[in-house]
Formats: structure tokens, C-alpha cells, sequence
């Protein structure tokens, strides 16, 4: 009996090795945009010039093998007080080192609520 429940917990701890991990750089298909993903941290620039357009701090609400989804925090200026908005952000594994990334919330520059789909690809 003593074997069965260690081999059902080391089986149960492996599962959680074939998470998603995100860290490190993607490019957006189109190439205009740079997706950084840094320890519980997003960071989206304009990939030619590096300028940063908007950094999220990342909580994880779900994770599987297949997908990882984020509650996602952005704080920004509005007429110099800092205000706060989130959003949820959810990256799918497609195939190897590509990942589709989609972003539903309301934007900070706009009055409406959006969605966005960007297909990314790890770069070194």
C-alpha cells in the first residue's frame, strides 16, 4: 500500500512539470509588438523601438498542460492619479514555442470592453 501512494503522489508531482512556462521573450506574428514574461510580470513593448505600452502583474487562476490563464493587474495614469484596471489574459499552447495569446477586458484608452487574440512565438 505504501508503494501505491507513493507512485499516485510522484505521478500527481510530475503532472505539474508539464505546466506552461512562460518566462522569456515572444515575438507577435506580426512582428510589432514583444511580449515579455518575467517571473509574475508582463511586459508588452513596440518591438522595434522597445518602448513599453502597458506591464501587467500576473496571478495565476488557472493552469493545465494545455493553457494558463491570468487575472491580470495594470495601473496607469488618468490626469495624474494612479488609477488600477484588470483584465484576464489567457495563453494557449499551440505547438512548440508558439503560443496564442488573448487579452478580454475593458482597454485603458478606449470606453468599450475589447478582446484580443496575438499568436506569439518564443525568440531568444
Amino acid at each position: 500500500m505504501k508503494k501505491f501512494v507513493f507512485l499516485f503522489l510522484m505521478l500527481c508531482c510530475s503532472y505539474g512539470a508539464y505546466a506552461i512556462d512562460l518566462d522569456g521573450k515572444y515575438q507577435s506574428q506580426s512582428g510589432e509588438l514583444l511580449f515579455r514574461f518575467k517571473g509574475d510580470s508582463l511586459y508588452i513593448d513596440i518591438a522595434q523601438s522597445h518602448r513599453n505600452v502597458s506591464s501587467f502583474k500576473l496571478v495565476k487562476k488557472k493552469d493545465s498542460k494545455k493553457a494558463v490563464t491570468y487575472n491580470a493587474f495594470e495601473s496607469y495614469l488618468v490626469d495624474g492619479n494612479v488609477t488600477y484596471r484588470e483584465v484576464l489574459i489567457k495563453v494557449t499552447r499551440l505547438k512548440n514555442r508558439k503560443f496564442l495569446l488573448e487579452y478580454f477586458g475593458k482597454d485603458k484608452d478606449r470606453d468599450y470592453t475589447s478582446s484580443e487574440r496575438y499568436h506569439i512565438k518564443k525568440i531568444e
